[in-house]
């Protein structure tokens, strides 16, 4: 390795310890940053803290949760989905995600009277009983049918929710999609796909998909800053980069297996099963969008 590819990974290094101390760099430093790849125009550093967010969920409510046709296996915290959903600013159920919700309501023995009902039920409504649809429209929920086949009933549901929030003029910075495996293979990668598409859908919302024990969300080009809760670190909970899409090249901090300008691609490198050395914060520099995905299991 040159001389200056050497001083140039230094000079990244510097700027994830300042951002572990929460200092941030000066934005010049950062763009005047430049690897042998072509990563020099970046214009910030994007810090994402889902973590802490979800744990002092009560004390920001500028969020909207949206659950998915999928299994709500939350059957050991069941206050934290019943809190992460009524602390919401707006609320909404998807097709057969509403039944899902309803069943597991009842079965979990949750009293209606203190769960607050959907804002917006939408979907084109081919898996929800008519029983359950009735009772939540009669109970003041917006129903909002969406027929298109050309697209999912997820990124139509984000639409949809984009459409409310402008309409009764409601900000929200987080959407928690709440979305487990459910055995399809097929859905689970058409729910990645809705991750490269939200930014079609909104400007500065930033969206999370939150199953039983693990948080996924899309790193966009350029540098990212996440923060770790330090019982993820000292259970060495797992981690992955991985780069559906397309081919990325990787610099990152904080890692157990650090990327030192490392091509992420399918057929030769996928940085599945990684975890922590222990840093408050894992930096990733890359020059293409790339899927992060985490354990939440001790967390929660």
């Amino acid at each position: 390795m040159s001389c200056i590819k050497i001083k140039k990974i230094s000079k990244f290094i510097s700027i994830a310890a300042n951002v572990a101390s929460n200092t941030l760099p000066n934005i010049t430093d950062v763009q005047k940053t430049n690897f042998s790849v072509d990563m020099n125009n970046f214009e910030k550093i994007e810090n994402w803290t889902p973590c802490d967010d979800l744990i002092v969920q009560c004390k920001n409510s500028n969020y909207a949760v949206v659950i998915l046709n999928t299994p709500i296996n939350f059957s050991t915290n069941q206050q934290f989905v019943v809190n992460l959903w009524n602390q919401a600013k707006v609320r909404v159920t998807v097709n057969g995600g509403t039944q899902r919700w309803f069943q597991w309501l009842k079965i979990n023995g949750q009293e209606f009277q203190e769960i607050l009902i959907p804002d917006i039920i939408t979907g084109d409504m081919d898996s929800l009983p008519n029983h359950v649809l009735n009772y939540f429209q009669k109970s003041g929920t917006k129903v909002i049918v969406t027929p298109d086949q050309d697209e999912t009933d997820y990124i139509k549901a984000l639409r949809e929710l984009n459409i409310y929030c402008n309409t009764e003029n409601l900000g929200i910075d987080i959407v928690y999609v709440m979305v487990d495996t459910c055995g399809r293979f097929d859905q689970m990668m058409a729910n990645i796909n809705t991750l490269f598409k939200t930014k079609y859908i909104f400007q500065s919302v930033k969206i999370f998909q939150i199953a039983s024990s693990s948080l996924t969300w899309l790193l966009p080009k350029g540098y990212n800053a996440i923060s770790i809760p330090i019982n993820l670190r000292k259970n060495q909970e797992w981690c992955s980069l991985i780069p559906i899409g397309a081919p990325c090249n990787v610099i990152s901090t904080g890692l157990k297996w650090n990327l030192n300008n490392t091509k992420l691609e399918f057929g030769t490198l996928v940085s599945t099963s990684n975890t922590y050395d222990g840093s408050a914060v894992v930096t990733i520099q890359t020059d293409g969008p790339v899927i992060w995905s985490m354990s939440i299991a001790t967390m929660i």
